[in-house]
């Protein structure tokens, strides 16, 4: 039986993010089982006395990776939660918005970048060719 190891592993920088992304295998093959996008502190004013939304709120976001699919160990989960989200988007190059019949919510690919102060978070569905890309200061993963 494969079991995940217990992990709580914070990154802030490209580095550390890629040896957290060798610590699981790039996640090569598992599954996408949730994303949640928390907005918190939105209710505040601007400089003006004017309520400034979502578009000031504090954004995290947390992905919920099946990281072992297959067989019976099959739910064995992997939390990334992103936080000091400046910007997210998941989109497509085509129709084929995802989930289809299947396991079309597999992880493709996953690519990250750095300008030296945020990280920049890219992975691509099996699905064709959406995809998931998030900018953010710190990555946490944990197993719990």
């Amino acid at each position: 039986m494969v079991t995940l190891e217990a992990a709580n592993i914070k990154v802030t920088n490209i580095k550390e993010v890629d040896e957290a992304l060798k610590h699981f295998d790039h996640f090569h093959d598992d599954y996408v089982a949730g994303i949640e996008i928390k907005f918190e502190n939105y209710k505040t004013l601007d400089e003006n006395g004017e309520g400034t939304g979502i578009k000031s709120a504090d954004k995290t976001i947390i992905l919920t990776i099946n990281y072992y699919p297959y067989g019976k160990e099959h739910e064995q989960f992997v939390y990334v939660e992103f936080k000091g989200v400046k910007s997210f988007e998941m989109s497509s190059a085509s129709q084929d918005y995802g989930p289809k019949a299947g396991p079309t919510w597999g992880i493709d690919s996953v690519l990250t970048q750095s300008d030296g102060i945020d990280i920049k978070w890219e992975f691509y569905w099996i699905c064709g060719e959406t995809k998931f890309t998030v900018v953010c200061t710190e990555i946490d993963f944990s197993t719990q």
